[in-house]
Order: structure tokens, then C-alpha cells, then sequence
């Protein structure tokens, strides 16, 4: 087992007129070398779990495993779980400082005592798994182009080979064309080194394409688990808690009440859409 949450509960501002649970007794498991998303509205979570995950809070209440550390509310030190977990958040752009692009992405490296072989080793191969050209390497991350700055940000914490790669809405402000393009080299990584990804979007399209299991978030509880096709297939309850099914799911909805009589409601995405409308329309069996 990669990941293991038991009885997980988070408190801020405990004792106080400020109180808030944010977090109530959250089971959840995920296993080595997956990809998995969490989705729910906004205040439903994500955020305080995921920092649960990468070392960054204490529990209230309850455990979280990262293979071997193990985080609770009477830990002292997180180290241990935060070498395990390599987290990019939001606009990780805004957090490169150094003067080249090479130097930045060296830095957690550097910081893990490796040799400057090693480290060189390391940065090239980040560079080449986010697609940086390696002559980039010596100019400055801020004289790089939007999207170029969130990989060489990106490329810093894959440097570090973490074995879970946390992502807070790694795509956003990109064009979809950098948005798929990203998720697409994260998947590549993912599935060339076995890491285990935890992707934290509100798209939809983005958690159904990658991720083979999903977890639901909703009010700081976790309410639904399971792979896309299960999770969706729930629409009405995830109505309830804020979200809507893939935007190919709603389309094959109403092509079947008005157009197309039959199209399956657990097509997720475009491509599975068209092509089950090719075959269908071109007399082909559908396997």
C-alpha cells in the first residue's frame, strides 16, 4: 500500500470562536504506483487533505501512512513523510528564484546531499521529462515564457524523485493545448518510474483522462470512491455536491434523449464519444 489515511480529521484554529473542521474522519487508500484524482467543490477538502498527505499539517485526529513515515496528531517530526511526497501547487512558478534554469531545478536535489554528478544527472532528466529544451538550461527561469516557467518549477520537484508527486491544479491558467500537453509528460513519468500521482483538479475531463480511481470530496468528509466509470455513473449525487459529470458524458446524455437513442451514459470522454458515434454511424460493431 502506497497510501494510508485512517480515522483522519483536521481542526484549524481549535478552541476558538474561529473553529473549523475541515477535515472529519476520512478513510481512504491508495495504492503504489497509481493515479489518482480528488474532485469537490470549493471548502470541500482537497486542499487540507493533500497537505495532510505531503507532511505539511498535523492531524486533529487519526493517521496518515506514506510507505514507510507515518504522520499523527502526537508526531513530532514530519521529515521523514515529506521526503516522500513531492508537492506542486498552484502557480508553482511563482516560487523559482534562482538565477538559471539548471541551478532551480538542482536545488532539492542539492539539498538531498547528492553528488554534483548525480545532480546534474537529475536535471537533465526533469528537463527532458517536462520538455525543456536543454538550451535553457543556463538562461534565466524568468526570462522563460509562462508555460515554460511552470515546467521548469515542475521539473525541480520531479527532480527530487519523490515516490508520491502530489499536483494542486497543475493546468491552471494554461491554454488547453499546455493544459493536455502537461498531463500527458506527468503520465509518461508516472508510468515510466511507477510513481504514484495524486492530481487535485475541478476539471473534470483532466481526472477522467488520467486517473484510475477517484475520491470525492464534500464538506471535509470523503463521500464516493472508485474508478471514473463508477464515480460518474453517480451523477445526481454528484450534483448534490457540486460537481457535474464530464462535459462527453452530459453531451452523450442529451444526444441519447434527442438525437441518438441508446448512446451509453459512461462514455467520459471525447475521444471514447467519437468514437463510439463513428462506429455507430458507419454500421460498425462496437466492441
Amino acid at each position: 500500500m502506497g497510501i494510508a489515511i485512517q480515522g483522519l480529521s483536521h481542526v484549524y484554529m481549535a478552541g476558538t470562536p474561529f473553529e473549523k473542521i475541515a477535515l472529519s474522519r476520512v478513510n481512504m487508500e491508495v495504492e503504489e504506483g497509481a493515479f489518482a484524482a480528488v474532485l469537490g467543490a470549493t471548502g470541500s477538502g482537497k486542499s487540507t487533505l493533500i497537505q495532510h498527505i505531503a507532511g505539511l499539517l498535523h492531524p486533529t485526529e487519526g493517521t496518515v501512512r506514506v510507505f514507510e513515515a507515518e504522520s499523527g496528531p502526537e508526531t513530532k517530526k514530519l521529515g521523514s513523510l515529506r521526503r516522500q511526497v513531492g508537492v506542486v501547487f498552484q502557480y508553482p512558478e511563482y516560487q523559482l528564484f534562482e538565477e538559471t534554469v539548471a541551478k532551480d531545478i538542482a536545488y532539492g536535489p542539492r539539498n538531498q546531499g547528492l553528488e554534483e554528478g548525480e545532480i546534474e544527472e537529475r536535471v537533465r532528466q526533469a528537463m527532458e521529462w517536462v520538455g525543456l529544451p536543454a538550451e535553457l538550461r543556463e538562461r534565466s527561469p524568468f526570462h522563460l515564457s509562462g508555460g515554460q516557467m511552470r515546467r521548469t518549477a515542475i521539473a525541480g520537484v520531479l527532480a527530487m524523485k519523490p515516490k508520491v508527486l502530489v499536483l494542486d491544479e497543475p493546468t491552471a491558467g494554461l491554454d488547453p493545448a499546455g493544459q493536455q500537453e502537461l498531463l500527458n509528460r506527468i503520465d509518461d513519468v508516472h508510468r515510466e518510474q511507477g510513481m504514484t500521482v495524486i492530481l487535485v483538479s475541478h476539471r473534470m475531463e483532466e481526472a477522467v483522462r488520467y486517473a484510475d480511481t477517484l475520491f470525492i470530496m464534500d464538506q471535509g468528509r470523503l463521500v464516493l470512491s472508485g474508478p471514473p466509470s463508477e464515480v460518474f455513473s453517480r451523477r445526481e449525487a454528484l450534483s448534490e455536491w457540486g460537481l457535474e459529470a464530464p462535459a462527453a458524458t452530459q453531451l452523450a446524455a442529451v444526444l441519447s434523449k434527442h438525437l441518438e437513442p441508446g448512446v451509453p451514459s459512461d462514455l467520459l470522454t471525447v475521444e471514447a464519444l467519437e468514437e463510439y458515434l463513428w462506429k455507430r454511424w458507419t454500421g460498425r460493431k462496437i466492441l
